[in-house]
């Protein structure tokens, strides 16, 4: 994150109109960002309180049982605070934080499971971030020749390595994401199925026809733990967006219509598209989107490129990531040509073929409708350390709509060049 946003906005607003319009847009975009995530903090630990417990493990006959001081459901008995989970009774998680991990699920249901849903089963640990996704798709023949969206094992895989790759430290001392992705292929994963006698177009979004095939496909009780990711055609009637998401929930739709088999688009998509369930905008912390200094798949201006994995400003094939906030905030008032995004390599913004020390360039003016009509100071952020996963529990919570919105996102482009061209249409939202 850009050191820049850490001055408050109420600061900025002393300085004077010309210097708080030039910068409290961002900083206020990311106060909201931030109030959002204590809000959902909140609601999460609502929620955890309202759900049935699964029982306290670890206490053994003729034994006193322990209290369980944070409502996860295990007893302070096994909470050793290790951050090691070797069994039932010594789980390694915190008897002070009812899901020490911070990945949306409550420590005992990791632990125990429901009764109704074997989570241990599917590899979920206490002390390890775990991201459940179901995968349900349509087949049809619209547009061009029969296909399917299934998404394939290359791109399940792709999805698998940009997680596990991801630089978030989990209490039991690993890094990266174990992301579950149930499309029925056996065994525990019974979820995912290919959804017969659907509307490969959708009519809408998230609307009373969703709501029916959810009812229909996606398992009560798996409400809470799994997000609900369906694979269409398309969606509203026949939209060009490629996905639609809640933005801090548990519903995504990806819909690429004939891009579905292209592997690097459906895996970057997923991403995409759950990144929005997981509070990202398409900004990291703010709607400004086609930032060039902001090295994400949220970002239309990467998601099909492949994104900036050498200081370019541009897009590199097969690169695939969300921000790590390490690049240099970018003003396009005087923009400094010589020292690109990174400090180096230099970026001829303008395409004069000179680098200059100061230029005025719209660098992102492909997507005036959120903050490419005016020239400003665009900023990076930090999208893996400022993950929301509590949206997951939308689904036995009512109280995450009073903060959740939704959001429609661009095309697939015709060509995915690790150039200027490879900008995606700008559609939707």
């Amino acid at each position: 994150m850009s050191p820049r946003l850490a001055v408050p906005a109420l600061l900025l607003a002393l300085l004077g109109p010309a210097v708080a319009a030039a910068a409290d847009e961002s900083s206020v975009a990311l106060a909201d960002f931030l109030a959002r995530q204590a809000e959902t903090r909140r609601i999460a630990n609502d929620a955890f309180a309202q759900m049935p417990l699964p029982g306290n493990a670890g206490v053994k006959a003729n034994e006193k049982p322990c209290a369980d001081s944070d409502g996860d459901g295990l007893s302070d008995c096994v909470e050793s605070g290790t951050g090691r989970f070797r069994n039932q009774a010594d789980t390694g998680t915190s008897p002070t934080l009812p899901d020490t991990d911070g990945d949306g699920i409550r420590d005992g249901d990791e632990v125990n499971g429901t009764p109704w849903l074997n989570l241990p089963a599917l590899g979920v640990s206490p002390v390890r971030k775990d991201l459940l996704l179901e995968y349900d798709w349509v087949e049809d023949g619209l547009d061009c020749a029969a296909h399917s969206h299934k998404p394939s094992a290359a791109a399940i895989a792709k999805v698998a390595e940009i997680y596990a790759n991801a630089p978030v430290r989990n209490p039991d001392g690993s890094t990266g994401i174990h992301v579950i992705q149930d499309y029925g292929q056996g065994g525990a994963f019974t979820g995912g199925q290919r959804l017969d006698g659907v509307q490969a177009v959708l009519p809408g979004a998230f609307d009373s026809y969703h709501a029916q095939l959810k009812q229909k496909f996606f398992a009560p009780e798996r409400a809470g733990y799994f997000h609900y990711v369906l694979f269409a055609h398309r969606y509203a009637g026949g939209s060009n967006s490629s996905g639609y998401a809640e933005i801090v929930g548990d519903d995504v739709l990806v819909t690429l219509y004939c891009y579905a088999t292209n592997d690097t688009f459906v895996a970057n998509t997923i991403v995409h598209e759950v990144g929005h369930n997981l509070g990202l905008l398409h900004g990291g912390f703010e709607a400004c989107n086609g930032k060039p200094n902001y090295s994400s798949l949220m970002n239309y201006r990467y998601q099909f490129a492949g994104t900036d994995a050498q200081c370019t400003g541009y897009g590199t094939t097969g690169a695939a990531d969300l921000s790590h906030g390490d690049r240099m905030p970018l003003d396009e008032r005087a923009a400094d040509e010589r020292l690109g995004v990174c400090g180096s390599p230099g970026v001829d913004w303008n395409s004069n073929g000179v680098l200059e020390p100061s230029v005025a360039v719209d660098v992102n003016a492909t997507y005036n409708s959120e903050c490419g009509s005016a020239l400003r100071i665009l900023d990076d952020f930090d999208d893996w350390q400022n993950l929301d996963f509590a949206g997951v529990l939308d689904g036995v919570s009512p109280q995450f709509k009073s903060v959740q919105t939704e959001v429609a996102c661009g095309g697939a482009p015709p060509q995915a060049k690790a150039d200027r061209t490879s900008l995606p249409p700008r559609r939707g939202g």
